[in-house]
């Protein structure tokens, strides 16, 4: 039997492509999902931040339309940055149109000079290699050399000083909470658009009506809560085959073994894990001494997500806004009802700060109540606090993994020892990546696939 830990997306999707396969998914809460969930209060919906299905694997999409059938919008991208007292389109260093005119024109240099001397500045970052081969989803980068270049070198070779001193430095340290030269750059490849010269001379004079980056369309379900996924996921697998309020608190490696909360426990020939990588290395009993004392080295960011309901048409048609701003707490505010109607009541909208924090200087969420509240209506997106009808605040304790130097040299050995013993970890937080939804989706395909081709 397999035993899967975690009916988020990648656990769900290796049940379902196993097939008829033996195996359980085990899952700590009451309803599948994962971080990929909702909540409804008072006729409002609320995703634990934002989730959208950026979709380039044609058969996964094909599978995912056929899960919600008819059930999917597909919508352009409507995100806008806030800075200098202006509202531009997203990505910031191909809109910089509506910005005043030194800002325009410091940006534009710094690009221009960036493109003159990039070809001095190698080395470059390099390419994530393969765990084991087995298991090609797992991916590291090798240890960064003492003249790689971190994500700070990489803002400026890549867009200059000028984008990097008025969008760039600011929105990421508030993000990763933390000088970006302690960031390593092994993480942008595919998150952050990277125009060409005549794209941002374009767009510092004219709106940019080219589509960048990996996300100008996506779906989101019709009915109102990405959760409508992962339940649809659950749905098609056998009956007994996820099993909620399952807690894990301990994992013997070698036998393969896990144990539950309510005494119980399980053995499979294989074990694929979803849970944070930190979180199932301290459960792991026959972790290596060195292994366990290294594990505060795997860091990560917190997102404490401020949800309102609102009673009133928004003020904004945007479906997100980045503020890189730092006298604002939050660095993206949604609007979910900008993604379909069903997410909030007739005459009423909705809007979710994102503030990002580090457990170690976390101010409370009091302080982060007022600190929003103050900013939504100083941005014009919130006219006064009597419009809000319902406030709900949501805690992501390990929201995004810090990519430093410490977490690529752990990652590799951490990874090893769970795979020499059958244990694979995966999706976003098993593999302690960087992932988009689509990509937990093909790491549980993958590794399904695998375990199929071994035992035929």
């Amino acid at each position: 039997m397999v035993v899967i830990l975690g009916a988020g997306l990648a656990g769900l999707s290796a049940a379902h492509h196993l097939a008829e396969a033996d195996c359980v998914v085990l899952e700590r809460e009451a309803h599948v999902g994962g971080l990929c969930r909702s909540f409804r209060e008072q006729g409002f919906t609320f995703d634990h931040t934002g989730h959208l299905m950026h979709l380039r694997d044609p058969e996964v999409r094909a599978w995912v339309e056929q899960l919600l059938p008819d059930g999917w919008a597909q919508l352009q991208r409507s995100a806008w940055i806030h800075s200098h007292g202006a509202l531009t389109p997203y990505p910031f260093q191909a809109n910089t149109a509506g910005l005043p005119l030194e800002v325009r024109l410091e940006c534009l240099m710094g690009f221009v000079e960036s493109l003159a001397t990039r070809s001095e500045r190698a080395p470059t970052v390099p390419d994530a290699q393969v765990v084991d081969p087995r298991w090609p989803f797992l991916k590291v980068a090798p240890p960064p050399a003492a003249d790689e270049p971190t994500f700070h070198d990489w803002i400026l070779r890549t867009f200059g000083a000028g984008f990097a001193r008025h969008f760039f430095e600011p929105y990421n340290t508030k993000l990763w909470r933390r000088d970006l030269r302690e960031v390593t750059g092994d993480w942008v490849s595919w998150s952050i658009p990277r125009p060409e010269l005549g794209d941002v001379l374009r767009g510092a004079l004219t709106v940019n009506e080219k589509p960048f980056g990996y996300n100008p369309e996506f779906l989101y379900p019709r009915a109102g809560g990405i959760d409508h996924l992962p339940r649809a996921l659950a749905d098609s697998l056998a009956p007994g085959v996820v099993r909620t309020n399952c807690e894990v608190v301990a994992l013997n490696a070698s036998a393969r073994e896990v144990q539950l909360a309510d005494g119980s426990s399980e053995r499979g020939e294989l074990i694929l894990s979803s849970l944070p990588l930190h979180t199932l290395a301290r459960l792991t009993s026959d972790l290596p001494d060195d292994l366990r004392a290294e594990l505060g080295a795997l860091d990560a960011i917190s997102i404490r997500a401020i949800n309102l309901g609102v009673r009133g048409a928004p003020t904004s048609d945007a479906q997100w806004i980045y503020v890189p701003d730092h006298a604002h707490p939050f660095h993206r505010v949604g609007l979910p009802a900008a993604l379909t109607p069903a997410m909030a009541p007739d005459g009423h909208h909705s809007l979710v700060a994102e503030i990002a924090f580090h457990a170690s200087d976390d101010p409370g969420l009091d302080a982060h109540r007022q600190a929003t509240h103050d900013s939504l209506r100083a941005l014009d997106l919130l006219t006064s606090d009597h419009e809000v009808v319902l406030e709900h605040s949501v805690d992501i304790p390990t929201a995004y993994v810090v990519f430093d130097a410490a977490r690529r040299r752990l990652l590799p050995r951490l990874l090893r020892f769970f795979l020499e013993h059958d244990v694979v970890p995966m999706g976003r937080y098993g593999s302690w990546d960087y992932l988009a939804m689509e990509d937990s989706l093909l790491h549980g395909r993958e590794a399904a696939r695998r375990i199929l081709q071994e035992r035929s």
